[in-house]
């Protein structure tokens, strides 16, 4: 009688050692899984809400976030359309509880340099904000390279016209904070 009590109680020990395995496999292979996501795959489950962005120079940008590609993030703030790129965002204010992560690299969305070619061949007036948090550029993008455009510079109010051009700047991707649409009501034909 008294070996059947040991071996009940060393089964015991060794099924609470198992489990205690089981437990700092699945610790583990959850550690290595979120080592795994990037920062736009958590800013992905968060399509539909408001979230506070850290940008560089500590600013705080709020965005209902309504796409995220591959290295950006779109949506909306009070004042319109925004759109920013992934090296300026320093920070999330929200709890970032899940993410979504896409089953194909194509699937997760069309790279930035795709966003800026789109809204050249649209002719969409843009104000560009600068990593300080100032305007850099405000026009329409004529040329689209691999880490850089061109933008025509004009009134963001007005249509791109020869008479309203004041030049041409060549701005580098890695300078820009954010890239906000025309005001709203403003459509280039």
């Amino acid at each position: 009688m008294r070996w059947n009590e040991l071996f009940a109680d060393l089964e015991a020990q060794l099924e609470f050692g198992q489990w205690q395995g089981v437990e700092q496999d699945a610790a583990e292979l959850t550690r290595g899984m979120w080592a795994e996501l990037t920062l736009m795959d958590r800013l992905r489950a968060t399509l539909g809400q408001t979230v506070r962005l850290v940008l560089h120079g500590g600013r705080l940008q709020a965005i209902k976030v309504l796409t995220v590609g591959p290295t950006w993030v779109g949506g909306l703030d009070e004042a319109g359309a925004i759109l920013l790129p992934r090296p300026a965002i320093v920070g999330v204010e929200a709890i970032l509880k899940h993410a979504i992560v896409p089953a194909r690299p194509l699937c997760a969305g069309p790279s930035l340099a795709a966003v800026f070619r789109a809204l050249a061949r649209r002719r969409e007036a843009v104000q560009v904000i600068g990593l300080s948090g100032s305007v850099i550029a405000e026009g329409t993008i004529d040329r689209v390279g691999k880490d850089h455009f061109d933008i025509a510079l004009h009134a963001r109010d007005e249509f791109r016209r020869s008479s309203h051009i004041q030049g041409v700047r060549v701005v580098s991707w890695d300078a820009i904070s954010l890239v906000r649409a025309a005001p709203l009501g403003l459509q280039n034909l």
